[in-house]
């Protein structure tokens, strides 16, 4: 765009109209923080690439590419899978026929799981407490998820039905065979028609390990934005603003079940892949961490995490969603970073700028404009000039923020 186009267009705008701003956030530090894991810092290795997308109320205010990713790149999502699932079980409990409850009991479905199975029930399948051990079933390509189950009722159990959280897929992989028929129709059907469709999502799909057997607790590949769109429908309480208007996908009490506490306290734990600073390791809801709580006890925020680095969190008391999308690392080895991340961004909403506050001075003067133009106009890439936090920098930026500047501000 020439400098004589800008200009024009501030004039133009300038006379259109004075509309209020929307709120801007000094994220630096989160910038800080996510360029430095690539280098290594505040991990254990190098991270080679990831994309982080930030949501404040529903409202992208941050999207970014960093290392060897890039914007709307598909990943594997692992075990972040397992809260897609827990919601698509609680759907299923709200539209079957047959009476099929969280207490629901596999062996109403399944007669299979009997003896020491008798008692196993959905919500002990997705909260890690139903006492299977492994099953190399679930990476079967050959067999359907109902043949699968049975192979899993075949077997034996690793510790007594609600006595242990041990860490693990094999449960769910049977709780969603008995959801297949208490619905009444594939999983992946169910997921189209219940989650995937209402939602908007192309790109969200199970993978692993073939259509006939998907992996319930870690197949599915998805993006930022699309995980993104799924976890603000759970930060909602189960609504989603789409283009048509808002649609429930999730009644507010399947979601409230979710996010609520599945797992005895004081469950023995005999494996977790989890080490988080708020809560116990065993903190699970149906198929979801619910990792944050202040010191009274009050749930503040929960994260599907996976293997290799896919993670979404909720922050429930700031109204923000996360996903950092990446499948080239570990858990482990980020998840100290994504705490770091999450109280940066906390701190950054708490204290928001005016949106024609470029420079964050507190200030909205001739400056902004200076810095902005600067930054839109450099030789070298300036995320900054994003102002509409598109991922593109365009004559919509610069729109956007003259808009904004000429708009006024409450400071």
């Amino acid at each position: 765009m020439c400098t004589r186009s800008v200009v024009a267009t501030v004039v133009i705008l300038a006379v259109a109209g004075r509309a209020m701003a929307e709120d801007r956030y000094d994220l630096r530090a989160v910038t800080s923080l996510a360029a430095g894991a690539v280098t290594g810092q505040n991990v254990n290795s190098p991270v080679p690439g990831f994309e982080l997308l930030l949501l404040k109320d529903g409202r992208p205010v941050y999207h970014r590419a960093f290392g060897a990713w890039s914007v709307g790149r598909v990943a594997n999502a692992d075990s972040a899978t397992k809260t897609f699932s827990g919601a698509l079980v609680m759907s299923v409990t709200e539209q079957s026929a047959t009476p099929f409850l969280l207490d629901s009991r596999l062996s109403d479905f399944i007669p299979q799981f009997d003896g020491l199975m008798t008692p196993i029930t959905i919500r002990q399948c997705f909260s890690h407490t139903a006492g299977f051990g492994n099953s190399a079933a679930l990476n079967s390509t050959t067999l359907t998820l109902q043949q699968v189950a049975q192979s899993i009722a075949g077997g034996t159990l690793r510790y007594l039905p609600g006595t242990t959280f041990s860490y693990g897929g094999t449960s769910m992989q049977a709780a969603g065979a008995v959801a297949e028929l208490a619905g009444g129709a594939p999983w992946n059907s169910l997921f189209s028609q219940r989650i995937a469709g209402p939602l908007g999502l192309f790109q969200t799909r199970y993978v692993l390990s073939s259509p006939s057997n998907p992996r319930i607790a870690g197949g599915i590949e998805s993006t930022a934005t699309e995980f993104g769109t799924f976890m603000e429908m759970l930060r909602r309480g189960g609504v989603h603003e789409g283009p048509a208007g808002a649609v429930r996908v999730l009644r507010a009490a399947s979601v409230q079940a979710m996010l609520t506490r599945q797992t005895p306290v004081g469950v023995p734990i005999a494996n977790s892949p989890i080490d988080t600073p708020y809560t116990d390791n065993a903190d699970y809801g149906v198929g979801i961490w619910l990792d944050d709580r202040d010191p009274q006890g009050n749930l503040r925020g929960a994260i599907a995490a996976g293997a290799r680095g896919f993670s979404s969190w909720l922050d429930l008391d700031d109204g923000l969603v996360g996903v950092f999308a990446t499948d080239l690392t570990t858990s482990g080895n980020i998840q100290p970073l994504l705490y770091m991340i999450r109280t940066a961004t906390e701190q950054a909403v708490r204290n928001p700028y005016c949106a024609a506050d470029f420079n964050f001075d507190h200030t909205v003067d001739p400056d902004d404009l200076a810095d902005f133009i600067g930054c839109y106009f450099s030789s070298a890439p300036c995320a900054e000039a994003d102002f509409n936090v598109d991922t593109q920098v365009d004559p919509d930026d610069f729109a956007d923020f003259i808009r904004a500047y000429f708009g006024g501000c409450e400071l």
